[in-house]
């Protein structure tokens, strides 16, 4: 059975599935250049198609993701919920039903949109069979189905998706439906919509720039300004409350006049450390709560949603004294609720879900491609490496910034060395010149790529098994020998978010990894997503040459083929 998944929202993707196995995934904007692209995703669709070598003819199925609305669970917390604001105040409630108009308003046209693609594109045999699910079922779905474990409790969160902002379930591989919801939260009680707002107001972009924050959040003291981020939102009689009234409204702009002078009283780092800190606690207040109240036992915890990009907060959950262990989905934001959604499809026909293996599942480059492409950059200088390994740690031990291109690219927001930036470890000043020379932040912390072998001797804790370091979907600490010697990639608050990689899944990274190790004495390299700020990172050779001439790294290497740029014609 061959499914097609897609989602039309923020950052719009597709998929396709075959007999239970993810085989291909893009998001649009990776193919349009738009950052975080809303169009309906109508490239990406193509070009998973292409992937699998099949037609919109050849599907069994198509699934949509976010298109249902109130399901009966969610409209009777609605109306609960709605009279407990009533007795709290007109204005809360009138800023509930705002919230629900908005939701409203906004999301019915892009559900049209699909329908009206449908209906133009599919062949009519396909039109009765679309399975469609609600927003965040597509997102628990996507983190139960694809992970590792056949029992969880599953976590979702972000800013909003069919009225709910946070679901809690128990998921149980062998029951029918496997999901079994516990609890949820209105989107008027947003964690995102809380941790957006805090964006805005430190003068990032909301919905965009939330990783911003939990940079900055190390450089604060959390304790100064929490008592004013309780006041906005808090884990009150089991469950996330917000506050709504002149300091917190679950949109993302109207900045109230006392909201922003309150704000005013701290300085960015501490209202930063504060907000952090507030979602942590609240978080993994939720978590201790379903264990607790559900008597769960001891059970792995699998996550989704924007929310848990967050990758301190994903520590601190794995960390719990009842949570036996963790997976983030790797493409956690909206993007990857097409693979929920088309999971779903497939494992409601009754065909078992393959858990996932890897990320590298968008359009792919090839050596002969690159090489038959560079008469069109005369400018460029190509060059058919004969020991690519030794070419790369050569232009590594040289000072060079290295843009590494290898076949199929990832899908997701984290760059796994087929499209990334690679440096050395261990000079902490390109926290700073390197970050300005993509137009990054410049305390925003660089992530490091080690070996299996190498981590176990880096990291507190450190597990083979924990599948959220395969993807840098969580922090860890480091350790005293490993922050000395890679302090580019050890941030202040002595954590990094590695991505470890183990032989048998990619013996040309371990190699490298290893190789530099031998050569240097650094346990790691750093790892940072091959684009420029507000960029999305690099999906063709053609991409990354641009990058290279508009001097983002110094030399690139698609495949076994090495491109650098020659400055003085293109200054001529």
């Amino acid at each position: 059975m061959i499914t097609l998944g897609i989602c039309n929202a923020e950052t719009a993707s597709a998929c396709v599935f075959k007999d239970g196995e993810l085989m291909a995934a893009v998001s649009e904007e990776r193919l349009t250049r738009v950052k975080m692209d809303q169009a309906f995703p109508v490239r990406s669709i193509q070009a998973v198609l292409d992937a699998a070598g099949i037609a919109l003819s050849d599907l069994d199925q198509v699934a949509y993701a976010w298109a249902k609305g109130f399901d009966e669970g969610v409209l009777s917390k609605y109306v609960l919920r709605g009279v407990e604001l009533f007795s709290e105040s007109k204005e809360s409630l009138d800023i509930f039903l705002e919230r629900i108009e908005a939701e409203l308003r906004q999301d019915l046209p892009r559900r049209q949109e699909f329908w009206d693609w449908a209906r133009a594109n599919l062949p009519s045999s396909l039109h009765d069979s679309v399975v469609t699910c609600y927003h965040h079922e597509a997102h628990a779905y996507s983190a139960a189905l694809m992970s590792p474990f056949k029992n969880a409790l599953v976590v979702t969160a972000d800013g909003r998706g069919d009225f709910e902002s946070l679901t809690c379930w128990v998921y149980d591989s062998t029951a029918t439906p496997p999901l079994r919801k516990l609890c949820s939260s209105t989107s008027a009680d947003s964690l995102g919509f809380f941790y957006g707002r805090i964006t805005g107001l430190l003068g990032f972009t909301p919905c965009r720039h939330e990783g911003k924050i939990t940079g900055l959040a190390a450089h604060g003291n959390a304790e100064r300004a929490l008592p004013l981020m309780r006041e906005m939102i808090d884990f009150t009689d089991g469950e996330v409350k917000a506050k709504l009234g002149p300091l917190f409204r679950p949109f993302y702009t109207n900045y109230s006049d006392e909201l922003k002078a309150r704000i005013a009283d701290f300085s960015r780092e501490d209202i930063a450390a504060a907000a952090q800190r507030h979602l942590e606690d609240m978080l993994c207040k939720t978590v201790e709560e379903m264990f607790r109240k559900h008597a769960l036992g001891r059970l792995p915890v699998v996550l989704a949603g924007g929310i848990f990009a967050n990758v301190r907060v994903n520590q601190l959950i794995k960390e719990l004294p009842l949570v036996s262990g963790e997976f983030v989905q790797p493409h956690m934001g909206d993007g990857g609720l097409c693979v929920g959604v088309a999971a779903y499809a497939q494992h409601r026909a009754g065909i078992k879900i393959v858990p996932i293996k890897h990320q590298y599942l968008g359009p792919s480059v090839s050596a002969d491609e690159v090489w038959a492409k560079r008469e069109r950059f005369p400018n460029n200088v190509f060059e058919k490496c004969n020991d690519v390994l030794e070419d790369i740690l050569d232009s590594l031990k040289q000072g060079q910034v290295v843009g590494l291109v290898r076949g199929a690219m990832e899908f997701g927001p984290r760059a796994l060395c087929h499209r990334s930036i690679l440096f050395k470890s261990s000079d902490p000043s390109c926290n700073d010149w390197l970050n300005k020379r993509m137009n990054r932040t410049e305390f925003m912390p660089f992530a490091p790529v080690i070996t299996s072998e190498l981590a176990a001797q880096s990291f507190v804790g450190f597990s083979e098994s924990d599948e959220t370091l395969r993807y840098m979907t969580a922090t860890m600490k480091c350790k005293p020998d490993f922050a000395d010697k890679c302090a580019a990639v050890t941030h202040v608050d002595n954590t990094a978010r590695p991505q470890v990689v183990q032989k048998a899944d990619d013996p040309f990274l371990w190699e490298l990894l290893t190789r530099w190790h031998q050569m240097t004495g650094e346990f790691a390299l750093i790892n940072t997503s091959f684009n420029a700020h507000e960029e999305p990172i690099v999906c063709t050779s053609e991409d990354a040459i641009l990058s290279l001439n508009d001097n983002t790294v110094d030399v690139v290497f698609i495949e076994s083929i090495k491109v650098t740029a020659n400055r003085v014609a293109m200054a001529n």
